[in-house]
């Protein structure tokens, strides 16, 4: 007669008995039963691996070589990977339950790639459901966190999930499944074993069906966030747009909105932003006005976001752009970056002006070469065109870069991505801001220069 495990596996709409299987296996109950059952219900196609975690000295080595005889005794492909976890651990800043997390996951994808295996069957249960449940809400995830582990997650499969502890530990003694029992589960050392240990046993005061309650809450949290990723995504093509190779975020539809915290949260931690440092970033986008904090940054590892009035802008840290150009002789386009310019020079009588911020016109006679194009630099200067000194209106005055760009309220990431060609050292042109007046065309000029953006 068939278990109920048996009839689950037999009976499941995600894989059959075709299907190339790699089950992760560590030689403890609710593993050895997944195996078992597979091997029982005539699963031919399937692999084992096995990680050692070298965390419980002789005992770790003990339980890979019991799982390994046990493979070939039924001649199922083994593999075995050996970490020195509490190193990769230390290194990685990371806790060692978090360690072992990443070595195991990455172990199995890298099994099931190069034996061109389908899905990796790990043995979590309902138990383990209720710890992993707990665990994300004591951390604050929210309802991603909520809905706790699925059936399938990709390429992970988790065939038991819909089973108790019990009735896997009722199957084992039926079918008296060896198993190698880890002494390291009978402590509180980690997070996961103190809820097991210490917290779970007290539901069932409480409620004795509690499993089955916590299976039924986690599948309404998984149709509460298809519900809940629909509304998100709606608000998020309003207010993030793509912008250079990154975005711009308006946060200003945010700051009135009743779910203020929980939006900036969703939007932002996909960035790789920590809960610490997007509290920190509500607080100073909301005192924005009063403080005048446009220009400040925060970064996470891969992104920097540039606060201004009513938006930020999120960038890669990795972005790769030229930096400076030159040209020893007047070309034909200039290609700077998303910049494309073009160059031509006409005689003064063939010129047509064009009043857009695309085009500058220049005295060809004042323009000496080398031709730069670069980023704005600390101490540049320029004498902006048609902004007179109040005493001598038709006299140009002389402006630092930084007090022009602050004057005109252009956004600090702008600025930093707004190209400034030079004639030799001296500022011509504010790329599409402004040119400068000691280049202007007047009445003695001959020969002029137009430039043209044509990509931007």
């Amino acid at each position: 007669m068939q278990s109920n495990i048996e009839n689950i596996l037999l009976s499941s709409k995600i894989f059959n008995h075709k299907t190339p299987i790699l089950i992760a296996c560590s030689g403890g109950r609710d593993s050895m039963a997944l195996l078992f059952a597979m091997i029982h219900c005539k699963f031919k196609n399937i692999e084992v691996a096995h990680c050692n975690f070298n965390l419980r000295g002789k005992e770790s080595d003990e339980e890979e070589q019991f799982v390994k005889n046990y493979c070939g005794q039924h001649q199922i492909p083994f593999h075995s990977a050996s970490f020195q976890t509490e190193d990769y651990a230390k290194s990685h800043h990371i806790s060692i339950e978090m360690a072992a997390r990443q070595l195991r996951y990455d172990f199995f994808e890298k099994i099931r790639k190069e034996k061109k295996l389908h899905l990796i069957a790990v043995a979590h249960h309902q138990d383990d459901q209720l710890e992993t449940i707990l665990l994300n809400l004591l951390q604050g995830t929210g309802i991603h966190g909520l809905k706790g582990m699925q059936e399938k997650n990709d390429k992970i499969i988790r065939p038991l999930l819909k089973t108790s502890r019990s009735v896997i530990n009722q199957y084992i003694q039926d079918n008296k499944i060896p198993y190698h029992d880890d002494s390291s589960n009978e402590t509180d050392d980690y997070k996961r074993n103190f809820i097991r240990n210490q917290i779970s046993p007290l539901f069932k005061n409480i409620n004795t069906n509690y499993l089955q309650e916590i299976s039924d809450f986690s599948q309404r949290m998984v149709e509460s966030e298809i519900l809940y990723s629909q509304q998100i995504e709606k608000i998020k093509t309003k207010i993030l747009k793509p912008w250079k190779e990154g975005h711009e975020l308006h946060f200003h539809y945010l700051l009135y909105h009743p779910a203020c915290n929980t939006l900036f949260h969703e939007l932002l931690t996909p960035f790789g932003l920590s809960k610490k440092q997007i509290e920190e970033l509500i607080l100073t986008v909301q005192g924005n006005k009063k403080q005048n904090a446009s220009g400040q940054q925060f970064f996470s590892k891969n992104y920097r976001f540039i606060l201004d009035k009513k938006k930020f802008y999120i960038l890669p840290n990795d972005t790769l752009l030229a930096s400076l150009l030159s040209f020893d002789k007047l070309p034909r386009n200039i290609i700077f970056n998303e910049y494309k310019i073009s160059v031509r020079q006409v005689p003064i009588q063939k010129l047509s002006i064009k009043k857009s911020e695309r085009y500058a016109y220049f005295d060809a006679a004042k323009i000496d070469l080398p031709l730069l194009i670069t980023y704005p630099q600390v101490g540049d200067y320029f004498y902006p065109f048609g902004m007179g000194k109040p005493v001598h209106p038709k006299k140009p005055g002389k402006k630092k870069l930084s007090k022009y760009f602050k004057d005109t309220t252009i956004p600090v990431a702008v600025r930093e991505r707004t190209p400034i060609l030079k004639s030799g050292n001296k500022i011509i042109w504010v790329v599409g801001h402004r040119m400068d007046d000691r280049f202007k065309i007047t009445d003695t000029t001959q020969e002029a220069v137009v430039m043209c953006i044509k990509a931007k």
